[in-house]
């Protein structure tokens, strides 16, 4: 869960330098239950976002825990 967290804290570093340009083009999605947790972006220009959600990683075989999910790679497609 820690490299889930620090991925995606490298995404939103990037959507913040990319913030500062563009006056608060993107939003940070968090949401915290008591085992699960829910992080995206929300781009308020093309009106898109892109979800993950840790229940997924729960007894699924298609997520490598030694890679990052594809959702983090559409983050990073939709905020380059």
């Amino acid at each position: 869960m820690r490299k889930l967290l620090n991925s995606f804290n490298d995404i939103w570093k990037l959507a913040e330098e990319r913030n500062t340009v563009e006056k608060n083009r993107f939003y940070k999605c968090v949401q915290q239950s008591k085992r699960y947790m829910t992080m995206g972006i929300y781009d308020s220009v093309t009106k898109k976002y892109v979800l993950f959600d840790t229940i997924n990683l729960v007894g699924n075989f298609r997520y490598d825990s030694g890679s990052d999910p594809k959702e983090f790679a559409e983050m990073r497609k939709l905020v380059g």
